[in-house]
Order: C-alpha cells, then structure tokens, then sequence
C-alpha cells in the first residue's frame, strides 16, 4: 500500500461542456487525506462515489440533491491514473469541460502541479476471487493478478472501427503515454439523434475522434492505431475511481460502457461493505468546510 496524496496547489480549466455546449469552469483545490474525490456544484458537495451516480447515458453523472455534475469521467481519470486521490473540484456549471475530448489537457495540468504525499495510507482492493457483471453478451470480469492489468475489447462491425483490443499494465506512465490522449468518438450519422435527445450540443471535429458508417473511415487524424479501445480503457478507469481504493487484479472488459462499467463498481463495492474485501474510505464532505477559508495549499 502507498500514501495518500493530493495537489499542491490550486488547478483551474475552463471549455464547454460536450452535451450542454455550455461554458464551464473547475477550480481543483487540495484535500486532507480521507477527502475523497469531491465535486461541489450549487454549493452542495457530491461525494465521487457509486451511491452518488445518477446517470450513465454517454456520461458518468453524479448528484446530491438538487445539485448535478455530468461528465466527469475524462477528469475524474486522469485524478486516479496520477494518484491524487483527495480533491475538492468545485464547479461552475453543471458539466465538466470537454477540453480536447480525451484526459490529456487534464493529465498535464495536473502534472505541472504537482502532488504532496500525506500521512494515511491509501486502501487497496486486492481481487482474491472472480468479480464480474455481465449484460447480453457485454461483460466485465475482474481476476486475481499481482499488479494492474486491464484487457479491453470493443466490436462495431461493418464500420471502420471493427473490432480493437487494448491489453495493458495499468500505471501511471502506461496511462499518461498510452491512454490519456484517447479522445471520445461516435459517428457522424448519429449527431442528429444525439441532438433530438439533448446531447452533444458541444461536439465538434476539435473534441471528438469523428467517424463515418457511410463512408467508412475516421473524419479526423487518429492520435493511435487503436484510439477508440484506449479511449473506453480511459472511461473505465473512472468507474473504477468510484471504489476509492487502488486495485490489484486483472480486468476483462467486452464490449462494456460507462453503465457496465458503473454496475461493476456497485458490485465490487457491494462486497467490499460485506466485508469480503478491504473496506473503503468513504469521502467526507465536511473537509469542504477547509477549503471555503480560501487556502491555496495545504499547511505544513
């Protein structure tokens, strides 16, 4: 087990949202360990973790009360894959910037500003038996592994996506040179329904790796051979970020998504609170108390 850490100092970033298509700004503050991942929209702090999942349609959503954040789980990655695991990100709005459609202007900033290494440990959730959930033919399954390891499939025949495998040790420098780029993708033929349903107001070829089923080809420079399959890895490491704990195991993913992927951590979380599996650290809202002084960093 390591040491819990959080930033350094105060990240800000600001963009539109990719389905409201609305401006939005985050403020990312430094926590006390046991903090959690907090967002605070309205002034109500929400918790990053499953019993505060809301919805899972083309994003990961989350609220408490009247208040809501939708797509966090670029963010919310990144936050993981580079262990700041205490956070307050309070928010102007209710959606998370895209920013360039994948983790990297996320991963970067964060980077630049660096982590402190705090007293508490981190818990771990190591897999000591088979977890899995599974949907049709869609599954995720979570095996006893020494170390991180992710296999992940995805399948759109008859388009130019087809069928990607990604199979990775999952660590920091896998995610900041393999997987943070990934940018999210769909295609271009199903904008208008998007849009009928409320979504995508924000998409543009700028923050989404565009695709067309009539033309067969991607619209816009791939970032890697296999972009779409690393970008789901991306989006899965989100839902995983929900159990706030590290995790030692091998995880198989076919054709999953972010409400697979969400069902997956309610049922890891599940027996973690039977007591089959080391227990979590729940995130404690009035740490936000802490931040509303206006400290920049923590003190020494």
């Amino acid at each position: 087990m390591r040491k819990q850490n959080t930033l350094k100092k105060i990240v800000s970033f600001r963009g539109v949202g990719i389905h409201s298509g609305k401006s939005s700004q985050i403020r990312i503050k430094p926590a006390p360990e046991n903090t959690g991942i907090l967002f605070v929209q309205k002034d109500q702090p929400i918790p990053f973790h499953v019993d505060y999942v809301k919805d899972t349609r083309n994003n990961i959503s989350i609220g408490s009360g009247d208040a809501l954040v939708k797509t966090v789980e670029h963010l919310v990655s990144s936050l993981y894959a580079l262990h700041i695991d205490n956070c307050v990100i309070e928010c102007s709005s209710p959606e998370i910037p895209i920013m360039d459609g994948s983790a990297h202007d996320f991963t970067l900033e964060l980077l630049k500003a660096g982590t402190i290494s705090l007293e508490k440990e981190r818990e771990e959730l190591k897999i000591e038996k088979p977890i899995w959930v599974t949907d049709g033919d869609k599954f995720i399954i979570a095996l006893p592994y020494e170390g991180f390891k992710i296999h992940y499939t995805i399948s759109f025949p008859h388009s130019a996506i087809g069928v990607q495998n990604f199979q990775t040790e999952f660590n920091k420098e896998i995610f900041i040179s393999e997987i943070s780029k990934a940018r999210t993708f769909g295609f271009i033929e199903d904008l208008d329904s998007h849009l009928k349903s409320g979504l995508s107001k924000g998409v543009d070829f700028n923050n989404v790796h565009v695709f067309s089923k009539k033309e067969n080809r991607s619209l816009n420079t791939p970032r890697y051979p296999n972009e779409p399959v690393r970008h789901k890895i991306l989006d899965m490491i989100s839902a995983l970020a929900l159990l706030n704990c590290d995790i030692k195991g091998f995880i198989i993913a076919y054709k999953a998504g972010h409400a697979l992927d969400v069902l997956f951590a309610k049922k890891a979380a599940s027996q973690i609170a039977k007591g089959k599996k080391t227990p979590l650290t729940f995130p404690n809202p009035y740490y936000y108390a802490f931040h509303s002084l206006g400290m920049e960093e923590l003190p020494s």
